[in-house]
């Protein structure tokens, strides 16, 4: 009998399950030589299939079948057979089983109950799914037709048992974090290998198609070189040359430090403006030279993604930039090139990097092995949330130490991530006195006004200064600042940015400020902070409500950004309201309210320095002792025992509790009319990234309910269409294009 792994391609031609093992281990040998041994590799690529040797999987392809588990008998039979023998410890290498056992479904619990249960055939051949398994135990005489196949198929080809290699121990004295990223990794490469095999079979060049070319970095070396003379030359007739003097400087230390350092934990603080985009990049180049895989760039919101992006695509053009808004291809290939991540240079959020690496499923684990031997640069780490930060660093830390990686936090704001308690986070930082370029950048002036003041007050000293920008903590204060504007500017000069707006109309408005400000016009700004962190604006003045330190520092960041010859202005306030005892309603949530009490503290001691890095420090302290942060207590509790679906859900770097809502913004009329055509079929993967420059996440679920149009995804093989969570506003008037974008009622007090 001839087994088969699938269906007929194009050619009429079968592939057969020999060569089908054949193919996923070795591209699973490949990719898993990065993460310390390839022979693991070739394992788990010849054992992933084992289940198919069996009449019920035929049967499947045949037609005859279907709900067949076929991922289970190939787990527990490399357990039994190779996993627990050797010297190794109780745990084995049960991590190849563990990823084999997935490599269609979900990574589950780290345990052997389901495997042990079908080597001793106490099971009733089911999946705990209700799947029925390929092959329904061990002691079914089905499994010893399935071995005698399986060897006399592959027997020439199978790797050579060894006992496995002893370089993991280290791995077996810490906890269970560790032990469930290592299988993330194996099973992020036996996922990628299998799938990119199974691919090859109907379209040959599969791998060629989802691989970025190799980096010629002489070439971005020659690129950088030129990017940085033209930023020079525009430079000379508008920028302080002291200003300019700095980011060369930032410029050449970190290309030094990019040549020496080894893989491990780094920070690079610097002041905003001091030109840390470029820094990041030279650091990052000198690495690939000295032996790192790829670049990844990580940031925290697509508003810097696409600029950053911008940039560094000028210099490797084969970027490739990964992130929920990023209008879709049309190839295929394409997209299995963002799953995939086999690129030169990286460009993606916070949130795909990091809870990828937290995630139970395939899709978002395939790409999790091209890591390995990569140096990953995090733009303003300060947004990371310190309920996080244990588990994120100690899996950071677990990425340098064992797998190659060299990781770099960058920011002005260094977070004091070491006195958390139980922290082991000692990176070393990349630039020798620090605090000389915080010296030499100093170009704002910091007012405290802590007594409370109206908004209308606060609008007033605004329009004194030729262009302004206030930053609240609500949108709701938003739309107050924007009103009491209006009142005391011309129509035109006044505008109005937060989360209300979609992306598309918040880079709209953002060119007109830009345009507004360097040709000299009045220019008013009332916005929540989404404006804070990377934005490349600059103010004569900002006026700033009182929050966490980060974020005062980020504004002075918008404010006097190109001139230290002159001083800008930042005035911190507290927003009066209507009832004085409810503190909390200045504030979105929780640690927003702790950072700005540990400000409040701080000043109490002594005045506040924004350009000195034991202020900062000292605010970073307050904040994380006094306020009893820590890790989540659910999260925590899910790595200690082990369970990869509870650890996916409790890690979540944004909790959002909105509804997306797809938004009529005129100036994307087209988008929006295709959008609402192709709705009607069901709203799939590629819907929702084409949508993304329209939605807007509103938190007044019962308007959305009421205001919006549900929409579904699409009926498949029987199945009938279901609610998608995403809703479309059908009704022009709900959404003012032209300068508060979605208002269905009264906002809300959240931000997000």
């Amino acid at each position: 009998m001839t087994y088969y792994a699938r269906s007929a391609n194009q050619a009429g031609e079968k592939e057969t399950i020999a060569h089908h093992l054949q193919r996923t281990a070795d591209l699973c040998r490949l990719f898993c030589a990065t993460l310390g041994d390839a022979s693991i590799g070739e394992w788990m690529g010849f054992f992933h299939d084992f289940g198919k040797y069996s009449d019920r999987f035929q049967d499947v392809l045949a037609g005859r079948a279907q709900h067949i588990d076929h991922a289970l008998p190939g787990a527990a039979l490399l357990y039994g057979k190779i996993c627990r023998n050797g010297n190794n410890t109780a745990l084995g290498l049960l991590p190849l089983a563990l990823a084999v056992r997935a490599h269609h479904s979900a990574l589950t619990n780290f345990d052997t109950g389901e495997l042990d249960a079908w080597l001793t055939a106490h099971t009733d051949g089911k999946s705990p799914d209700g799947q029925c398994y390929a092959i329904p135990s061990a002691k079914d005489p089905a499994c010893q037709i399935a071995l005698q196949a399986f060897i006399k198929e592959n027997k020439n080809a199978l790797p050579t048992y060894r006992p496995f290699p002893t370089d993991l121990p280290p791995l077996r004295q810490v906890g269970f974090l560790e032990w469930m990223l290592y299988t993330r990794l194996l099973y992020s490469a036996l996922t990628d290998a299998d799938y990119s095999a199974s691919a090859e079979h109907f379209s040959p060049n599969y791998l060629t198609q989802t691989s970025a070319p190799p980096l010629d970095v002489t070439a971005a070396w020659e690129s950088l070189e030129h990017y940085r003379q033209t930023l020079r030359q525009q430079a000379a007739a508008s920028c302080d040359p002291a200003i300019v003097v700095l980011r060369d400087r930032l410029f050449q230390l970190c290309q030094a430090a990019g040549a020496t350092a080894v893989p491990g934990t780094y920070t690079l603080t610097a002041p905003t403006g001091a030109g840390k985009t470029l820094a990041m990049l030279a650091f990052g180049l000198q690495q690939i030279l000295h032996g790192r895989r790829r670049m990844i760039f990580v940031l925290p919101f697509i508003s810097i993604i696409e600029q950053n992006a911008a940039i560094y695509r000028k210099i490797i053009p084969q970027l490739l930039e990964d992130h929920s808004q990023m209008a879709p291809k049309d190839e295929q290939a394409a997209r299995d090139l963002a799953q995939r991540w086999d690129a030169p240079c990286i460009v993606t959020t916070s949130v795909k990097f990091f809870e990828g690496l937290f995630s139970c499923r395939g899709p978002d684990c395939r790409r999790l092995h091209q890591i390995a031997g990569s140096v990953i640069l995090f733009d303003e780490a300060q947004s990371l949330p310190v309920t996080l930060a244990g588990a994120t660093l100690r899996t950071l830390q677990a990425l340098c130490r064992y797998w190659g990686c060299t990781v770099v936090f960058s920011t002005a704001t260094q977070p004091a991530f070491d006195v958390l308690p139980d922290s082991t986070w000692t990176p070393r930082e990349l630039v020798p006195d620090v605090q000389s370029l915080f010296n030499a950048a100093r170009r704002v002036d910091c007012h405290w006004q802590m007594e409370p003041i109206s908004f209308s007050e606060i609008a007033y000293q605004a329009v004194q200064t030729p262009n302004a920008c206030v930053i609240v903590n609500l949108r709701r204060h938003a739309h107050n600042v924007y009103t009491a504007l209006q009142q005391l500017c011309p129509p035109d000069s006044v505008f109005l940015l937060s989360t209300d707006l979609c992306p598309a109309h918040r880079t709209a408005v953002l060119t007109e400020i830009r345009y507004r400000l360097q040709a000299g016009l009045p220019c008013y700004l009332a916005a929540t902070q989404c404006i804070e962190a990377g934005v490349d604006i600059s103010f004569v003045s900002m006026f700033r409500a009182l929050a966490p330190l980060e974020g005062i520092i980020q504004a002075a960041g918008r404010c006097n950004r190109h001139d230290a010859r002159c001083r800008g202005k930042l005035t911190v306030f507290v927003p009066q309201t209507e009832d004085p005892a409810q503190d909390q309603r200045l504030y979105p949530e929780d640690f927003y309210r702790q950072g700005a009490n540990a400000v409040r503290t701080l000043l109490a001691r002594h005045p506040i320095d924004l350009d000195d890095l034991s202020h900062i420090r000292e605010y970073y302290t307050i904040l994380y002792q006094d306020g009893q942060l820590h890790d989540k207590p659910d999260l925590t509790h899910a790595i200690e025992i082990g369970d990869f679906q509870e650890t996916q859900r409790q890690y979540q770097l944004i909790q959002q509790t909105g509804v997306p809502v797809i938004v009529p913004y005129l100036e994307e009329q087209a988008l929006y009319d295709r959008l609402c055509q192709a709705a009607a079929d069901g709203i799939t993967g590629d819907w929702l990234r084409q949508a993304a420059p329209l939605m807007v996440n509103c938190f007044d679920k019962k308007l959305v309910f009421d205001c919006c149009e549900q929409l579904h995804t699409p009926a498949r093989y029987g199945i009938p269409p279901t609610p998608a969570g995403c809703y479309l506003l059908r009704d022009s008037k709900q959404y003012d294009s032209q300068r508060t974008g979605l208002h269905l009622d009264a906002l809300t007090e959240q931000i997000y």
